[in-house]
Order: structure tokens, then C-alpha cells, then sequence
């Protein structure tokens, strides 16, 4: 049962994330194994723990289950989740339930790398637009944050055709282009005001710090430059370019919320709540929507299958969701 601060959620939709693969790989957070992992959950309060007054048995809700706790997957036909209420939010009728379980851990990354960051009229450049992250916060940018001018890079038609859908002005090939000559040429030899580099490759971190305006901002999602494995550290140039502009390295970085006792844990908790009202907000408005990419049943046979596919490099289009129960 739910305890102080916590709700019971029945469970009818998840998502893959790059974070489960790597904690299947890695346990790069050190949990105690085994434990399930899935850490976006949408579906029904099932049960409230004491004194919580925010949210009744059943509403409809999704939320971002703590990463260094038990997730929501498991081999049955309906899964269930504790979660904290800081990291819930309710749904309207308007939004799936397999929307809201694709939204929570990629939303709050790309919010993390771009609220408070990106102005009206910026020019931003997203790497990697047809990912999971990455498509959100091309919308997020464009739709929500009103960049003047949002570039993205892709490798598919069908991530091309994503990142067109989700308001991206201008989109290269990165297999083709030469990025860092295109992006100045677009931005009249200037550099972009904003980087947001979502794709935990370190040839993309050198091409994207590249195209940074002096004076401008670099922010990356995760660990960042020469720790892209998170097993060995490697000389990276991508501070030397950046300081040679006088531009920032910023983390982004939800991860450390839940690992690092240096951050303030009332402050920190605003903060993440305020990004799922966001999400939902944004929702309503038609400025963010998740894109479906593959739908996964809720069985842990089908959902390592479909990690396996991850870490073996075939990447889905948007995100991929993960049904249980009647969703299924």
C-alpha cells in the first residue's frame, strides 16, 4: 500500500527509454537487482497513502516513477506502480493514456535542457530530431518557446518527416552534410543561440558545440562530453571549443535529482511538478504530442525484445509505448 506522499497507480501504459537500456546494461545507479524497471507510468489511482489530499482513487494520472526504486513492468496483464506525488500529475480526457505513458521522462528531459533557456526569437539547434527526446523538444522549442528559428539533423525519411511534423525549420542529413559549415551558413555565419544535444554521441557534441554563437549556450542531456559510455571516461574537445566562444556547458540532467543530496529537495520537487503540469498544459494547447513509433505489450518477454533492439542500435522513430492490460 501507499505510504505518506505516495499513490497507488494501476498501470495501463509505459514507454522504452534509453535509461532502462542502460540500467539493464550497466545499473549505472547501483539498485538492487532484480528489480523492474519502467519509468513512465500512465493509468488509474488505485489507492492513496496518508494525507494525501491532491489526488482521489480514480483519477486518471501519469507520472515519472523514481529511477532508483521499483518500476512499473512486470509479467502480468495489468502493472502497478508507486509513485511519488510530486512526480504525478492528472490527465485530462482529452489525452490517450498511451500519450501520457510516452510523455513523462522524455518530456522532463527536454524541458530540462530547454525551459528557462530558450527565448522568443532564439535560434536553436536540436540534434537528433526524430528521437524520443528529441521530437519533444523540437515541439517544445518551436511551439511552446517560440524560437524564431529551430534547426534539427536527422538520418531517415521517416525521422525527417517527424521532425518536419514537429515544427523543426530547417532539417539536415547528418550522414551528408557538412553540419557545422550548414548551420553557420543558416544562421548568416553567426552560430545558433542555443544547442540542445540529446543524442549521447560524442562525434555529434563536437559537430554541435561547434555551431554555437559566442556567447551562446551549449546544453547537453545527461553526463555529457567523453562519458558517453558511463564505463570509460575519454579526452573530449568540446570544453576548448566552447570556451574559445565564451559559451556555456550546461547539464541537463533529471537523473542527479534523484542521486545528488546537494540539490534542495522542496525546490527540485516544484521543478519537476511544474514540467508535468507543463506537459499536460502543452498537450491541451496542441504545442506537444508524443509520436508513436512502435507499441510494445507489457510482457517482460516483449519488452526485452524490444531492448534488446535498442542496444543493439535499431532505434525507433519517436518513442515506443508500452501497453498493459485492455491498452494492450
Amino acid at each position: 500500500m501507499p505510504g505518506v506522499d505516495e499513490v497507488l497507480i494501476e498501470v495501463h501504459a509505459s514507454s522504452l527509454n534509453p535509461l532502462e537500456r542502460k540500467l539493464a546494461d550497466i545499473n549505472f545507479l547501483n539498485r538492487v537487482v532484480p528489480s523492474p524497471l519502467g519509468f513512465d507510468a500512465a493509468g488509474v489511482v488505485v489507492a492513496v497513502g496518508p494525507g494525501v489530499a491532491e489526488f482521489s482513487v480514480g483519477d486518471r494520472v501519469m507520472a515519472m516513477l523514481d529511477p532508483t526504486r521499483d518500476g512499473c513492468w512486470a509479467d502480468q496483464s495489468v502493472g502497478y506502480a508507486l509513485a511519488q506525488t510530486w512526480l504525478v500529475v492528472k490527465i485530462p480526457d482529452s489525452m490517450s493514456v498511451e500519450d501520457a505513458g510516452m510523455l513523462p521522462v522524455a518530456f522532463l528531459a527536454a524541458w530540462e535542457g530547454l525551459h528557462g533557456h530558450v527565448r522568443p526569437g532564439d535560434t536553436v539547434f536540436i540534434p537528433g530530431g526524430g528521437g524520443g527526446v528529441g521530437h519533444l523538444a523540437i515541439q517544445i522549442a518551436a511551439k511552446a518557446l517560440d524560437a524564431g528559428m529551430v534547426i534539427t539533423s536527422t538520418g531517415r525519411e521517416e525521422s525527417t518527416a517527424l521532425a518536419r511534423d514537429s515544427g523543426a525549420s530547417e532539417i539536415l542529413d547528418y550522414r551528408e552534410d557538412h553540419l557545422a559549415a550548414r548551420v553557420l551558413d543558416l544562421t548568416g555565419g553567426q552560430g545558433v543561440d542555443v544547442v540542445f544535444d540529446s543524442t549521447y554521441s560524442e562525434a555529434s557534441f563536437v559537430q554541435s558545440a561547434r555551431v554555437v554563437r559566442p556567447g551562446g549556450k551549449w546544453i547537453v542531456l545527461g553526463v555529457g562530453p567523453g562519458k558517453t559510455t558511463r564505463i570509460v571516461e575519454t579526452q573530449s574537445p568540446v570544453d576548448d571549443i566552447l570556451e574559445s566562444k565564451g559559451a556555456s556547458h550546461i547539464n541537463a540532467n533529471v537523473l542527479r535529482y534523484f542521486t545528488d543530496q546537494a540539490f534542495a529537495p522542496a525546490t527540485i520537487r516544484q521543478h519537476l511538478t511544474d514540467g508535468l503540469h507543463h506537459a499536460v498544459r502543452w498537450y491541451e494547447q496542441g504545442k506537444v504530442r508524443p509520436h508513436t513509433g512502435a507499441r510494445v505489450r507489457g510482457t517482460v518477454g516483449d519488452i526485452d525484445r524490444a531492448l534488446s533492439a535498442l542496444h543493439s542500435g535499431r532505434r525507433t522513430t519517436g518513442k515506443a509505448s508500452v501497453l498493459f492490460g485492455p491498452s494492450a
